[in-house]
């Protein structure tokens, strides 16, 4: 998936200082660095590796894939390994079909990939939703922002965000008040590539079930 900003990593350090003696917090400036980045893009795609640990059963799921975003609020999730799944929204509706089980569920916006739209699609701002503080970084050219839902949330606890120089989004690690752990990692970010529409359009095939809610 694709993301924001053009500062690098050593001017964003530089600018530390000042940005305190200003009363701006660095956290809260990244933050809308790259609010505004996603903003400013028309669509982007990339590989990703998700892994999902539970925290209850210690069990580590990892499953990879390809991921569309287009604007406005419209994704592809397209899981390539170890199964075939699909997760499609096209701005109204999400679909998720997983072909080996003959079966689509059909809902209205509000699932699952509510974090990663968020941060990656510009759907909404940062600081609107989340409490944000700078965590050490991981490596040279990351920097990582922890992120707190401003309200009581029952599906996310906190949020692990982790940019580039280019502050493009990277890694996004989302944690439940259950102790479960989602990671998505993105890789072969490209941006503005002209996505067509049709990508985001998804047919019910034929002599599926569809389960609603």
């Amino acid at each position: 998936m694709k993301l924001l900003g053009s500062l690098g990593f050593t001017a964003v350090l530089a600018a530390v200082p000042l940005l305190r003696a200003q009363g701006t917090d660095p956290a809260e400036a990244l933050a809308r660095r790259i609010d505004r980045r996603h903003q400013a893009l028309g669509d982007l795609t990339a590989r990703f590796v998700q892994t999902y640990r539970s925290g209850l059963m210690q069990r580590q799921v990892t499953e990879s894939g390809v991921v569309s975003i287009k604007r406005p609020g419209r994704m592809r999730w397209e899981y390539r390994q170890p199964e075939k799944k699909l997760f499609v929204a096209d701005g109204k509706t999400f679909y998720f079909y997983v072909p080996a089980d003959r079966q689509v569920i059909v809902r209205k916006p509000g699932g699952e990939r509510g974090i990663p739209a968020l941060l990656l699609a510009g759907r909404g701002g940062i600081l609107s939703e989340f409490k944000v503080a700078l965590e050490p970084a991981p490596s040279a050219g990351i920097q990582r922002l922890k992120l707190t839902p401003t309200r009581e949330d029952p599906e996310v606890e906190t949020v692990f965000l982790e940019v580039d120089a280019a502050e493009r989004v990277r890694t996004i690690e989302v944690l439940d008040p259950q102790g479960n752990q989602s990671r998505f990692v993105f890789e072969d970010i490209r941006e503005n590539v002209g996505l067509r529409d049709g990508l985001f359009q998804f047919r019910i095939p034929e002599g599926v079930e569809v389960v609603t809610g």
